[in-house]
C-alpha cells in the first residue's frame, strides 16, 4: 500500500524546501537533504551527469557536479523570462523546461526515499504573485499524475499565518510580529486579531523596510545590522502590545543578534526558523482544522479580496447569492454561478464591502439574446480578478437545453471595488 503524503513547498529563487504531514506527531515535518542531514535548504541548481545519463537536484547536483562529468544548471529563476536556449547531452532546453523539470524533481527527490509514495495534496508557496510562474506551475498535476485540485500555489504571506495560527493560541492571544529577513531586505507584517468584530477579523499590516535593512546594504558589518534592526523592532513593538514574534529568512540565519534579541524578547515569545512557510503551506494542504482560524475569521491582507460578489433575487427579502466570498487571496478567488431569468434580461450585481458594510450594485443588461418563452434562458455568471480590487464579471449564455441552444454571446463587465 502507497504512503500518502500531504506536501507543503517553499519555492525561492535560491533554494527550495519541502515538508510533509506526520500523521504520528500530528504536525508538518521538514524534509533535509538527502546527502546532509543537517540542512533543510536545498538549492535551486540542476546538474546533467554524462557519466549516469541522469539528472540530479539541489544537494545532489552540488555533490555530483564535483565527483561525475556533466552540466550545471543554475540562475534557473533570473532567467525564467530569457529566451535562451541551452543544448545539454543533444537535447535543446529553455529555462521555463528547466524550472519545470527542477520543481518535479525536488518533489521526487522525496518521494524516491519511499517504496510507494503518493501525493495527496502540493501547496507551493511562493514569495509574491508572480504570473510566469503560476502558470508554469499550472500543470505540474499532469507531470505528478495526480488531479488538478492537488495542486494549490499561495504566497509567502498566506503560508505565514497557516503556520501562525497553528501554533498554541497563546501566542496569537493579542497581536503577532512577523519579520521576514530575505536576500532582497527586510519585510514586516504585524497581525491583528479583532475577536469583538462580525464576523471576527485578522487584518495584516506590511511595512517594507527593504531599502532600511538588506544584506547587501550592511556586508560583513553585523554591528551596525543589529543595531538597525533593534530600532525597527523598538519602534514597531511601541505601536500595539505583541505576544510573539517570528523571525524568518537567510537574513536571520547567522548569530547577529544581540541587541535586538533583547529588544524583541521584552515581554513576548521570540521564534527563528527557516521553515515556517513551507510548514505553513503543509498545514493549508491538510487542510480541515488547519484552516480553522479561515473558517473563524474574515482575513485582510494586501492580497486578499475583501468584498463578496453576487446577485439579488429581487425578491421581498432581496436575497444575496454570492458567486464569490471574500478574505481570499484574489489570484485564489474563483466563482461561478448559473442563473435562469425570470422575465428579465437584465441582472443586478452586489458588491458588498466587509470592512465598511457598504453595498454597492449594478445591473448588467444583456443585449443581443433571441426571444425564448420566460425561463428558458439560462446564464452563467464568472467572477474573475485582476488584483484586490479590480476584476470582471463575465456572463455566458447557456441556452436551455435542445430547445433553446446556447447563443455562445459572452458579456463582460470590469469592475473596481
Amino acid at each position: 500500500m502507497a504512503d500518502i503524503f500531504y506536501i507543503g513547498m517553499d519555492l525561492c529563487s535560491d533554494f527550495t524546501q519541502l515538508s510533509y504531514y506526520n500523521d504520528i506527531k500530528r504536525e508538518p515535518e521538514s524534509v533535509s537533504q538527502l546527502n546532509n542531514k543537517e540542512t533543510y535548504l536545498m538549492p535551486n541548481i540542476l546538474f546533467y551527469s554524462t557519466d549516469t545519463e541522469h539528472w540530479y537536484v539541489g544537494g545532489e547536483a552540488s555533490e555530483a557536479r564535483f565527483s561525475e562529468n556533466g552540466t550545471v544548471v543554475d540562475g534557473i529563476f533570473e532567467n525564467l523570462s530569457s529566451d535562451e536556449v541551452l543544448t545539454i547531452a543533444g537535447k535543446e532546453y529553455n529555462y521555463k523546461e528547466l524550472f519545470k523539470m527542477m520543481v518535479k524533481l525536488h518533489i521526487d527527490s522525496f518521494l524516491y526515499r519511499y517504496e510507494a509514495a503518493e501525493v495527496k495534496k502540493l501547496v507551493i508557496s511562493v514569495d509574491d504573485y508572480n504570473p510566469l510562474i503560476f502558470q508554469l506551475l499550472e500543470g505540474l498535476h499532469e507531470e505528478l499524475g495526480i488531479d488538478k485540485e492537488s495542486v494549490e500555489i499561495t504566497s509567502h504571506l498566506d503560508s505565514g499565518l497557516y503556520y501562525i495560527f497553528n501554533q498554541p493560541s497563546e501566542l496569537w492571544n493579542n497581536s503577532v510580529a512577523l519579520y521576514d529577513y530575505s536576500a532582497d531586505g527586510l519585510n514586516y507584517y504585524r497581525i491583528d486579531i479583532s475577536k469583538n468584530k462580525d464576523p471576527k477579523t485578522i487584518n495584516v499590516i506590511h511595512e517594507d523596510y527593504t531599502s532600511q535593512m538588506s544584506l547587501s546594504k550592511f556586508g560583513n558589518d553585523t554591528y551596525q545590522m543589529d543595531l538597525d534592526f533593534s530600532k525597527i523592532a523598538e519602534y514597531e513593538g511601541k505601536k500595539t502590545y505583541i505576544s510573539a514574534v517570528f523571525l524568518t529568512g537567510v537574513g536571520f540565519s547567522n548569530k547577529w543578534m544581540k541587541k535586538s534579541t533583547n529588544v524583541l524578547c521584552q515581554g513576548r515569545r521570540v521564534f527563528v526558523g527557516q521553515n515556517i512557510y513551507t510548514k505553513g503551506a503543509c498545514y493549508r494542504a491538510v487542510g480541515g482544522e488547519y484552516k480553522a482560524f479561515y473558517d473563524d475569521f474574515f482575513v485582510e491582507t494586501k492580497e486578499n479580496v475583501l468584498s463578496d460578489i453576487g446577485i439579488t433575487l429581487d425578491d421581498e427579502a432581496d436575497t444575496f447569492v454570492p458567486i464569490i466570498t471574500g478574505g481570499k487571496q484574489w489570484y485564489n478567488t474563483h466563482g461561478k454561478l448559473n442563473v435562469i431569468l425570470d422575465d428579465t434580461d437584465s441582472i443586478t450585481i452586489i458588491y458588498h464591502d466587509h470592512k465598511t458594510g457598504e453595498e454597492k450594485r449594478e445591473t448588467v443588461r444583456i443585449h443581443g439574446l433571441p426571444k425564448r418563452p420566460n425561463k428558458t434562458t439560462k446564464v452563467s455568471l464568472e467572477v474573475e480578478f485582476d488584483s484586490p480590487h479590480e476584476g470582471a464579471v463575465i456572463v455566458r449564455d447557456l441556452g436551455f437545453g435542445k430547445l433553446y441552444p446556447t447563443t455562445n454571446k459572452i458579456y463582460r463587465k470590469e469592475f473596481i471595488i
